[in-house]
């Protein structure tokens, strides 16, 4: 059979290459025969003498920097439970030298001549992006090993009842810094920030470096959480000094967040969820500041930020619905009118009241869609009992300031009336006393254009702070809803004097008066004495979903 001189050539060159990486310490080997007990570890990266070690733990035992000892032996001990299909450990070591170098390790357990034999690969990693142990630029672990190495902390200190920290560092002029001085001075910069603070540490405490220009500092275990506070302050005051990079004399502000395990939480994504809360308030409190997490203040933080990100599905998954509440005239005696009040029920959050969702929306932009879905359930159920013969005056619809501002917010209601075949008249646009007069500020013409395409306007909330009545006088208006804490506490004389002073205004102007969230007949009773048009609330009716609606309108049919 000819020879293959190509082949040949290959595994020639493929061993000279290999000879010269074992030479300078890129790489090492090791054979370690399990059930004989004999090893043979070739490798020039740690520089120790290697005759001496009797099993490769005694090795690993012997070169793992003492912060990763444990992390490297556990993975060796993952291998034999066959919790891993390969051996494959990264961590640093201690060179004999004193030199940290990082160390990527890969193996697996072959069968020679019936005995079980370890087969390992070393290789030096430092500085290199082949394996994800490290970050390259600082030499400092990364947030994988950090979650590993807190893992393991937060099972010791449960095991032993004792308490951890995670302490997290945001550089808060970072980003002005990098933007003034260039890409160079970014690097400078983050491996200047990081060799002080390795330098304020503890002996035992790891300094990780995350994503961005983010720093934590993991605590083990500590006996009173003033060490955890005197350590801040002693980062805070160092950093209050100018530092000198590449010749510029600059100062850094911090922010830091601190969480507590297993106090705070046992759950590592939890505990840095925690800790970027705390920098978050830290931020808010002002420059230089410290926060340790509080769970109180923190649960409206999540909640809102769950709100925020579930916000956009609501309408793509049909997760909003309205109720309508009815408003019951008090002269005739039953109710004559609806208003359309938006719902949300989101499968991770629960129930939604509106007071929180409906800010969150308008702030985050999501009202627009938001509101424009409401406006048309809301018609189209106001057209289907039309044309059931249902008889009522109006389906009151909430608007707020952003979409009252737009300029196709007229041509999309008068569009959706057209396409429903309903009469602009039977739609009445509830607006806040605080929205009007944002809009007579802004354009006054918007409701002079919803009136005179004939839909009617009520002022929700009225009467909340100073009421500017000679605003109010310059729209004919239709109905005037007096706000629940003027009602809440009607019987008081100061409260009937302020109430009937609006009725009697509004009977000069022609606007009816609503009173809003009637609870009890002793606030009706006052209420119908007062001159009061009509209420609505608890006391007759909360809001009901469609179908109970049109139970109602059935009756007075």
């Amino acid at each position: 059979m000819p020879i293959n001189t190509r082949d040949t050539y290959k595994a020639e060159e493929f061993s000279k290459v290999y000879r010269h990486a074992l030479r300078t310490g890129d790489i090492g080997i090791c054979r370690w025969n399990i059930d004989k007990g004999k090893i043979y570890i070739s490798e020039k990266i740690t520089g120790y003498e290697l005759d001496s070690f009797k099993d490769f733990k005694e090795y690993l035992s012997k070169i793992a920097y003492y912060k990763d000892k444990d992390l490297a032996l556990q993975d060796l001990e993952d291998y034999f439970n066959r919790n891993t299909i390969y051996y494959h450990s990264t961590f640093r070591v201690e060179t004999r030298a004193g030199q940290i170098k990082w160390v990527l390790l890969k193996g697996k357990i072959f069968k020679e001549k019936g005995d079980k034999v370890l087969n390992v690969i070393m290789f030096n990693v430092t500085g290199s992006k082949l394996h994800e142990g490290h970050d390259v630029l600082t030499n400092l672990i990364n947030d994988k090993i950090l979650f590993r190495k807190l893992e393991s902390s937060i099972k010791i200190a449960k095991s032993q009842n004792k308490k951890g920290a995670l302490i997290y560092i945001d550089i808060g002029n970072f980003k002005i810094l990098v933007n003034n001085f260039g890409i160079q001075f970014r690097y400078e910069l983050l491996q200047n920030f990081s060799q002080c603070l390795n330098s304020l540490i503890g002996e035992y405490d790891e300094l990780a470096k995350l994503p961005s220009d983010k720093f934590v500092i993991l605590i083990r275990s500590f006996n009173d959480i003033k060490e955890i506070q005197d350590m801040c302050k002693k980062i805070h005051e160092y950093f209050e000094r100018p530092v000198n990079i590449m010749d510029i004399q600059i100062n850094i502000s911090l922010s830091i967040g601190v969480a507590i395990f297993p106090d705070d939480s046992s759950d590592v994504d939890e505990l840095l969820k925690f800790c970027d809360f705390a920098v978050s308030q830290s931020k808010y409190l002002g420059k230089n500041i410290c926060t340790f997490f509080d769970k109180e203040i923190s649960e409206s933080y999540f909640r809102k930020n769950l709100i925020v990100s579930e916000l956009p599905n609501g309408l793509v998954n049909n997760k909003f619905y309205l109720h309508y509440q009815p408003k019951f005239d008090i002269s005739a005696n039953k109710f004559n009118s609806y208003e359309a009040l938006l719902r949300w029920n989101n499968s991770k959050i629960g129930f939604v009241p509106p007071n929180e969702f409906i800010p969150i929306a308008e702030n985050k932009g999501y009202i627009i869609e938001i509101g424009k879905w409401v406006m048309e359930e809301a018609i189209k159920t106001a057209a289907s009992w039309n044309k059931k013969g249902y008889k009522f005056e109006t389906i009151s619809i909430n608007i707020c300031p952003v979409q009252l501002k737009r300029k196709d917010f007229i041509f999309y209601l008068l569009g959706l009336c057209l396409k429903h075949k309903i009469s602009p008249c039977q739609v009445e646009i509830e607006i806040t006393e605080g929205t009007l007069m944002e809009t007579c500020r802004d354009n006054i013409e918007i409701i002079d254009n919803l009136i005179k395409s004939g839909f009617k306007i009520a002022i929700d909330d009225f009467g909340i702070g100073y009421s500017n009545l000679s605003s109010i006088l310059k729209f004919p208006i239709s109905t005037l809803k007096v706000d629940k804490s003027i009602i809440d506490n009607i019987e008081n004389e100061v409260n009937k004097v302020l109430f009937k002073s609006i009725v009697n205004i509004a009977n000069h102007l022609g606007f009816k008066v609503i009173a809003e969230g009637v609870e009890t007949k002793e606030q009706f009773d006052i209420l119908a004495q007062l001159g009061c048009n009509g209420i609505q609330g608890y006391y007759f009716s909360r809001p009901l979903p469609k179908d109970e609606i049109e139970n109602i309108l059935k009756k007075s049919f």
